[in-house]
């Protein structure tokens, strides 16, 4: 074989030397076709073999697949809403975009899986980013005719900015949470009278300075939603709003005028569930006393330097829940609270309580009939608590009807042996009082003074063999979070500083 030519060299070589350079390169490219095809039938044969590898996920039948799909969005489920809502910061790495990403046949599954789409939070702390009208848009359109959840902002320049790639759905939406400009510049009314599946509103409006409303004229975009039944309005003056409140059955309202929410209620007949955080001042203001019969369930979350303004002219003939989260009442504010219940003649059944001891006492003796009580961060001194768990423990005529105790957040030290001897009379000697069922003891900071004597602990874990529902639990405050998500997920009777290694059915 000659030696490779410069190719400048070659047109100076002989005949005979140019045709053995010829005949060289002639072998050359018959082993070079020859390598190629060795390389060719090992790529076959690797090729053959991991097509013959069967991943078991890819064999599930399609309903199957989109079961699993669905049950992964049920991780994302919004309280409020009802529904899973995906929040599109978070859309690739988890929903349907994260799961269209993983593989052709699962791209193919998801795309096509409408019911995947219905539910999207476009919220943002800053501003929006650059692609996500794009991808709102394309998110919507995979959605088909399927009822929508949209959360869309919590500020009006975010709200405005979508509101037309929401238009065109408007007719598709089940659920929305916005925050609203004012009346003057809001953008959302192109949308009135196209509601027709509307059924919960939730309402931000962030104020704003020197606002003129000598000129507007209120919101009518809601006006017209006959399936609308849940309503949230925070922070924007009912005046500047129209609302079918006859046929709500759910009422919130957080930082309102209190003259304002009166009026409303008034209006608002149908009501089932009503949270109050009004404001005042009255003024000269003369309320009209409302009184509604459908209503179950009331909270105030709010304490009672308002509360004490305007409970005096509610009447609820039907209430069964009630929760007070009033964390500096003062006791003359019991009279007020025991007046409402006279007046409004209802059998309460529930009742949650965040107070000093003293109110409590005094607003359990005014509703001694309840079957569930909750009572959240309690900082309560020890004398006081274990007062109250002995006159439970005592007193038949305490809390006869109790079934449900739950005191959630404590801050004092969990006293095991007024704890133990509570649930022993209530659980197995009721004697003229009702069972109790279940009881939770959660205490914010946790110390070697939560433990208790190995005595208590088998008398505890024997209650709980006998089926009482315990969930005794002392955590350092950066992991209550953690510890109760935990529990939350099955419904054990736990008694984790106890038996840490135990759980009890």
């Amino acid at each position: 074989m000659l030696p490779a030519h410069d190719p400048y060299s070659i047109p100076y070589l002989s005949n005979s030397a140019l045709r053995e350079r010829l005949c060289d390169l002639d072998a050359e490219i018959e082993g070079l076709h020859a390598q190629l095809a060795r390389v060719r039938a090992e790529r076959k044969i690797i090729t053959d073999a991991l097509g013959s590898i069967v991943y078991p996920i890819l064999t599930l039948p399609v309903e199957i697949t989109a079961e699993i799909f669905a049950q992964h969005l049920d991780g994302l489920f919004g309280e409020w809403f009802q529904s899973p809502v995906v929040d599109l910061q978070n859309a690739r790495s988890a929903g349907p975009l994260f799961l269209s990403q993983v593989c052709r046949a699962w791209r193919s599954i998801a795309i096509n899986m409408s019911s995947l789409w219905c539910g999207v939070r476009a919220s943002y702390s800053g501003r929006i980013a650059p692609d996500w009208r794009n991808l709102l848009e394309y998110w919507l359109a995979r959605a088909g005719n399927q009822p929508l959840y949209l959360d869309l902002a919590r500020d009006p320049i975010q709200t405005a900015l979508l509101h037309s790639t929401v238009a065109p759905y408007s007719s598709q939406l089940r659920a929305l949470e916005c925050c609203l400009p004012t009346p003057t510049s809001c953008p959302v009314d192109t949308i009135r009278g196209c509601l027709p599946l509307l059924r919960r509103l939730k309402i931000w409006w962030t104020p704003e300075t020197e606002i003129d409303e000598s000129e507007m004229t209120p919101i009518a975009t809601f006006s017209e939603a006959p399936e609308l039944r849940k309503v949230e309005i925070s922070y924007l003056p009912l005046r500047w709003i129209s609302l079918p409140f006859a046929q709500l059955t759910h009422l919130t309202l957080f930082g309102q005028n209190i003259a304002e929410s009166i009026e409303a209620l008034h209006q608002s007949q149908n009501l089932e569930d009503i949270s109050l955080d009004l404001q005042g001042p009255l003024g000269e203001t003369q309320l009209i006393p409302v009184t509604l019969n459908h209503v179950r369930e009331l909270r105030l979350p709010n304490d009672f330097e308002w509360t004490r303004s305007y409970l005096p002219y509610l009447t609820l003939h039907g209430l069964r829940s009630l929760e007070i989260m009033s964390e500096y009442s003062r006791e003359d504010d019991v009279e007020v609270f025991r007046a409402f219940l006279q007046r409004s003649q209802c059998t309460l059944d529930s009742l949650s309580l965040h107070c000093d001891f003293r109110v409590a006492m005094s607003a359990l003796e005014a509703t001694g009939n309840v079957s569930k009580l909750t009572i959240y961060n309690i900082d309560w001194n020890t004398w006081n608590l274990e007062q109250f768990l002995v006159q439970i423990t005592s007193d038949p005529t305490f809390l006869p009807n109790l079934r449900s105790l739950h005191l959630l957040y404590c801050e004092t030290i969990i006293p095991y042996a007024k704890v133990v001897d509570l649930l022993s009379a209530r659980w197995r000697n009721p004697e003229g009082v009702a069972r109790l069922e279940s009881f939770r003891f959660i205490r914010e900071r946790g110390d070697t003074d939560d433990e208790p004597s190995a005595a208590l602990q088998a008398r505890l874990s024997s209650l709980a063999d006998e089926g009482l529902d315990i969930r005794i639990q002392s955590l350092n405050h950066w992991k209550v979070l953690d510890n109760l998500g935990a529990l939350d997920r099955g419904r054990r009777a736990i008694i984790n500083v106890c038996v840490p290694e135990r759980s009890f059915s």
